[in-house]
């Protein structure tokens, strides 16, 4: 995972690649632009919290760890009326793992 010095610098590197993930330090972040919110439609995945900017495409998500965030672009914003589209662009391999999970207990397994 690539390491930004600013919050530009991991906007910018996002930019090159849909689903790049950048890691940047809590100390050299500082505040969370004020353009994010916190994303009720998003997993966590281990994060603290997770945070989407207003855009419904090209948008970014920054999940919270305790001493760094991560940042990506995702092409649909599920928050923003999106989810389908982003279930199946952006988040497809959490998608199935998910299907497949219901599946299993809905279904019994398979045993």
């Amino acid at each position: 995972m690539q390491k930004a010095n600013s919050w530009d610098s991991a906007f910018h590197m996002t930019r090159q690649e849909y689903g790049k993930k950048v890691k940047i330090s809590k100390v050299a972040a500082g505040r969370l632009p004020p353009q994010f919110t916190e994303s009720p439609m998003s997993l966590p995945m281990g994060a603290n919290e997770v945070y989407r900017d207003q855009r419904a495409t090209d948008s970014f998500q920054i999940r919270e760890y305790d001493d760094y965030y991560t940042v990506q672009m995702d092409r649909h914003n599920p928050d923003d009326g999106n989810a389908v589209k982003h279930a199946v662009t952006d988040a497809l391999p959490y998608t199935l793992a998910a299907v497949s999970i219901g599946a299993m207990v809905v279904g019994g397994g398979g045993g």
